[in-house]
């Protein structure tokens, strides 16, 4: 990771302002917010943001990767609630996803190139950099050449969210700076730790949209390859078991398999993270794949149903008691009072 956080001269002085007073005086306590990996899941921030936004929860950094870096950097660039929702229903259909993709003839590096993923964000990002965001943003990927995560937090914002958001094997690694980067989620799909020691927030609201161990067995994560067992005539099946040996990316086959190897590392991570953070919001969804973006209406419900839920215990951090002496002093304190928000 960078060593150092080199704040800008300007462009974050708003946010900075908005958590130096509290009532009386008082400094009220400085929050940060997290959004883990997630693919499609990752539309869930947006509904939690727009709870956030709704209650006037004032969000002082972000940090985030792969879809969390996605919509933290939309956010973090100007983007409501709302606005985060409209471009969450312009991929509607599987057809409008597939206008997205940019296939790799042959498949070496991965199967899709991202770049017009990239010209699809930027038309909301374009040229800006860290420096012209209205709140601090970090982006974590993962250095494919040092294997160790990396932390964006300067120059031109869009390519560090393309380097994020490129899932391993599904998306081809990013070059910049004469280095490779992938998907964030591999080294830090939940970055608190990261975002409460470089900017010495006093409270860390994680959201977790990733699924938990036991989604798996009980299939809430949705697999396409349940549903290939729906009825149908002769030629139908036929078809489907044909098309299940020759999609990579069905259950039992190779891109399934390392996907599931990838998560049980994933979830481990993740359990370290969120023991260090204050709230934990854990949407949950009954089906899901990393891909169902055109299911948003159900991941922001969901993300607003979690964030409801968790509001008493953000609104317990708002007041300036509870910030924790060795916080104001820069160091990481343990936290006592994490609790965790699901929503089914």
């Amino acid at each position: 990771m960078n060593a150092n956080l080199h704040l800008p001269s300007r462009g974050w002085s708003r946010a900075e302002e908005s958590h130096k007073h509290g009532s009386g005086g008082e400094r009220a306590p400085r929050i940060g917010l997290v959004l883990s990996s997630g693919g499609a899941r990752g539309l869930a921030h947006a509904g939690v943001i727009q709870v956030l936004e709704e209650e006037g929860i004032q969000i002082a950094a972000i940090a985030g990767c792969s879809m969390g870096a996605y919509v933290g950097a939309l956010w973090a660039a100007g983007l409501n609630g709302v606005q985060l929702e409209a471009r969450a229903r312009e991929i509607k259909d599987r057809k409008a996803l597939k206008a997205l993709l940019d296939f790799v003839i042959p498949p070496s590096e991965g199967l899709i190139r991202g770049e017009k993923i990239r010209r699809h964000f930027e038309r909301d990002l374009g040229t800006k950099t860290f420096a012209d965001l209205e709140r601090p943003l970090l982006i974590v990927a993962t250095d494919l050449d040092r294997l160790t995560p990396h932390v964006f937090d300067s120059g031109p914002v869009s390519p560090a969210v393309h380097a994020s958001a490129a899932i391993p094997a599904i998306c081809a690694p990013v070059h910049l700076n004469g280095r490779r980067y992938t998907d964030g989620g591999t080294s830090e799909p939940l970055p608190v730790t990261l975002l409460k020691k470089r900017l010495h927030l006093d409270h860390i609201i994680a959201v977790n949209v990733m699924p938990m161990p036991g989604d798996f067995e009980s299939s809430l994560n949705g697999d396409l390859s349940m549903r290939d067992k729906a009825p149908g005539n002769i030629f139908v099946r036929i078809f489907r078991s044909i098309w299940r040996k020759l999609n990579l990316l069905a259950y039992g086959n190779v891109l399934d398999t390392f996907r599931r190897a990838l998560m049980a590392a994933q979830l481990r991570l993740i359990a370290k993270e969120e023991a260090a953070a204050d709230v934990v919001i854990h949407p949950r969804f009954t089906t899901s794949t990393w891909h169902d973006f055109e299911n948003f209406g159900h991941y922001l419900q969901a993300g607003r149903d979690a964030a409801t839920a968790a509001l008493p215990a953000i609104r317990a951090l708002l007041s300036p008691a509870t910030i924790n002496q060795e916080t104001i002093s820069h160091e990481i304190a343990p936290s006592h009072t994490r609790m965790e928000y699901l929503a089914a």
